[in-house]
């Protein structure tokens, strides 16, 4: 019986803390600082496009040889760029007719954010 009531006693004890502790006695905005904000600078591409008109048998490779970059980009940062100009591009091929942007040179620009 000692036992039981020692466990009751320790238990509530521990509940009695866990309220304090979470809803407190003292007031929990005294605890937390103002987060101190700091000011980011991110090189953010400027990028510049081209419109063009696909034709029967346009792929990739063709459109990017016809229209060569003006930057030094490689070919993965440009098809990078590409399908972020053109998802809907992403699982389909051209079609005739269609109206696709080409990266065509891209600038970095300095961009800062709080």
């Amino acid at each position: 019986m000692k036992i039981f009531f020692s466990a009751l006693g320790i238990l509530f004890i521990a509940f009695i803390m866990k309220i304090d502790l979470l809803e407190g006695t003292i007031p929990l905005a005294a605890f937390y600082k103002e987060p101190v904000v700091e000011e980011t600078c991110v090189d953010v591409p400027d990028i510049k496009t081209i419109t063009v008109r696909t034709i029967p048998g346009d792929n990739l490779q063709s459109l990017f040889a016809l229209y060569p970059s003006e930057s030094s980009m490689s070919f993965s940062e440009r098809l990078e760029l590409f399908y972020e100009l053109n998802p809907h591009l992403l699982k389909q091929s051209f079609k005739p007719g269609e109206s696709i942007q080409l990266p065509f040179s891209t600038k970095n620009a300095h961009s800062c954010t709080n």
